[in-house]
């Protein structure tokens, strides 16, 4: 079975069976094994470690990743695209606020958040940002790895 069907069957018993999935979603081990897969993710992006953050993201056709209106087909893509974009970058901080997780069904939890970027360059300039996040996290090999990431910054002001 592939990871595409077996993230949709897990969908669907979420749907159908909502007790058992209450009774999963309250599993505090659950939500802090994500919790801590999501800061060793945050680690590695911090570092500029691609080939760290990218250890942590399912390898499969069907992982899929979308920044900012641009959604990457393939994890090579998005493994290029982080590359490139860490050029000239000297530093990166992110602060999650607010991560909250959902446990839709056994093996798949989903992390919203919202935080702060910050972001220098090797010349010295310094950005800051806002960002919110969705994280589709599932259970392989006995490690919570990111299947499907979602990150967004605001839009510019007028």
């Amino acid at each position: 079975m592939n990871i595409r069907m077996m993230f949709a069957l897990a969908l669907v018993l979420a749907a159908a069976l909502p007790l058992q999935a209450d009774a999963i979603a309250s599993d505090p081990a659950v939500v802090q094994a994500v919790l801590t897969a999501n800061a060793r993710l945050t680690a590695a992006a911090d570092r500029l470690d691609t080939d760290a953050f990218f250890a942590g993201i399912v390898d499969a056709d069907e992982t899929r990743i979308i920044q900012d209106g641009k959604l990457f087909k393939t994890r090579a893509e998005a493994m290029a695209a982080v590359r490139q974009g860490s050029q000239g970058v000297a530093k990166v901080e992110r602060h999650f606020e607010n991560p909250q997780v959902s446990v839709l069904a056994p093996g798949v939890a989903l992390l919203t958040a919202d935080g702060t970027t910050m972001v220098t360059l090797h010349d010295g300039r310094s950005f800051n940002s806002r960002f919110a996040v969705t994280l589709v996290f599932v259970l392989r090999d006995s490690q919570w790895q990111l299947f499907h990431g979602h990150y967004s910054l605001p839009n510019p002001p007028p």
